[in-house]
């Protein structure tokens, strides 16, 4: 495997739990919102993988650790020439915008299967 050019930390939101009794119009499951945060992993192509760190209602929370790990692995690849453990079995995510990786079609199948997803789980 070859090895990326940069390591990033990212945040999303997620759902991390609901309250039927919080439901509204806006929110009809009363779902709660919070923050997941990930290190991603660039390649040159423009592809990239991601690892997810750690899910909090707090934004900052979620996302110093993340921050750290980025950090750590890029002076893990830099100084020591290697590359995180496990690095196979990060996800792939979506490709840099405009890069060799990145396919208009490819993307707009990967967001219906992510559609259908969120139907089945009922986010």
């Amino acid at each position: 495997m070859k090895a990326p050019i940069s390591f990033d930390a990212h945040t999303d939101i997620v759902i991390i739990g609901s309250d039927p009794e919080a439901a509204d119009y806006d929110n009809p499951r009363g779902n709660i919102y919070g923050f997941t945060s990930s290190v991603i992993a660039t390649f040159k192509d423009g592809r990239r993988v991601a690892k997810t760190v750690k899910t909090s209602p707090i934004e900052l929370d979620a996302f110093e650790p993340a921050e750290r790990l980025a950090s750590a692995l890029t002076n893990r690849l830099y100084n020591l020439k290697k590359l995180p453990v496990a690095f196979d079995t990060w996800h792939e995510t979506y490709p840099v915008y405009g890069s060799d990786a990145h396919d208009e079609q490819e993307l707009i199948e990967w967001e219906r299967r992510i559609d259908e997803d969120s139907e089945v789980w009922g986010y």
